[in-house]
């Protein structure tokens, strides 16, 4: 029993530093600068955690191999992604920018709208119960985003036209009832909007920064590091972080039926002025869950990600066809789009062969 209840909080925690041996270091190959943020994850679709300030992980490779876990994948959207058996694992990394993704933002210009741009974005999501995947989802969206700032965080004005999704269930999940299996409540498939202003706008009142050096600066929250943010040579901020741990009587009112959790946020953000926009948010979800039988719990892990095109279209006109709401219980497409997708944004090696074991819902097009 205690055994397993290790597990389950190894599994739990995001794992910035795991051992003091072996240190990997990952590397920009052009500049030999090291990479903030590179987010690892295990083959099985859970997220480890980020390489630190100096682009270094510290890898426990027994550690992680008691949670049965043979390979690392280690991607940032600016970079190749690379996948690595841990033991074969090099004490330095040097990673290949994506060149796709570093091009210039483009603006599309047809009828220029006064009120509103468009962003094209594509999204993924997944759940683990206990390291076996159970739900996976991804798609193509449009974000139709108002030019004026938001004064609310909650009613941004931000609209979604979803034109084409797919999603999986595997069969022991019986669909809930229409209303409930659409409901935010969810946090499988929670990409109904996104940020009009970036984390430390939203969460200015809770958070304060303290400059390390020139561009980049750690985050706190009631004087506990929680995170880092790096800022451009415009003083603009590119990249925010965060992760936060719950237990005990915290998690019980924080996460209610849940024991014990963790969040990890991130988000990237381009553009200026009034077209100012998130191009990629990420969010990691894990709790350990009790069960209806007395010392059995769940270790429960969702993952999200929306990869935004670096593209602003100046025309709000709603796409040919489109649902509002995302039916986590049906799919809706009309071609292939997932082919181009996966092949630029990989998926971890054991998610795409679990995808086998579950099963896609009914495609809902006609």
């Amino acid at each position: 029993m205690k055994y397993n209840l290790i597990k389950l909080a190894f599994l739990i925690v995001p794992i910035f530093c795991l051992g003091q041996k072996p240190t990997v270091t990952f590397l920009d190959e052009l500049s030999k600068k090291p990479i903030i943020g590179l987010q690892i994850f295990s083959e099985n679709g859970s997220f480890i955690g980020n390489t630190n300030l100096l682009g270094e992980f510290e890898l426990n490779i027994q550690l992680l191999q008691q949670g049965n876990i043979n390979k690392i994948l280690v991607y940032n959207t600016d970079y190749f992604s690379l996948e690595y058996k841990l033991k074969e694992v090099p004490p330095i990394i040097y990673l290949n920018k994506n060149e796709v993704v570093q091009l210039k933002e483009v603006t599309v210009t047809t009828k220029k709208s006064k009120e509103k741009y468009v962003l094209n974005g594509f999204f993924r999501s997944w759940q683990l119960v206990n390291g076996k995947l159970v739900k996976y989802g991804d798609g193509i969206v449009n974000y139709h985003v108002p030019y004026a700032e938001a004064e609310n965080d909650f009613s941004t004005g931000i609209k979604s036209y979803f034109t084409a999704y797919r999603t999986f269930k595997v069969d022991s999940i019986k669909q809930k009832s229409r209303f409930v299996s659409i409901s935010t409540f969810d946090e499988y498939l929670s990409v109904s909007s996104i940020p009009k202003n970036d984390m430390l706008k939203r969460g200015k009142k809770y958070y304060s920064v303290k400059q390390v050096k020139d561009n980049l600066s750690d985050i706190y929250e009631d004087q506990k590091k929680v995170g880092y943010v790096i800022y451009d040579k415009n003083s603009e901020l590119v990249e925010i972080n965060t992760s936060k741990s719950f237990d005990g009587d915290e998690a019980i009112k924080i996460l209610f039926w849940k024991i014990t959790g963790s969040y990890t946020e991130i988000e990237r953000w381009s553009g200026e002025g009034n077209t100012r926009h998130p191009s990629y948010l990420f969010n990691s979800k894990k709790s350990v869950v009790k069960t209806k039988t007395e010392g059995i719990y769940n270790n429960v892990e969702t993952i999200t990600e929306i990869f935004i095109k670096n593209e602003i279209i100046n025309n709000e006109n709603k796409p040919e066809k489109y649902k509002t709401i995302l039916d986590k219980d049906r799919s809706f497409y009309k071609s292939n789009y997932w082919d181009n997708q996966l092949i630029k944004h990989p998926l971890p090696s054991e998610i795409k062969l679990q995808l086998i074991n579950v099963n896609e819902k009914k495609n809902s097009y006609k």
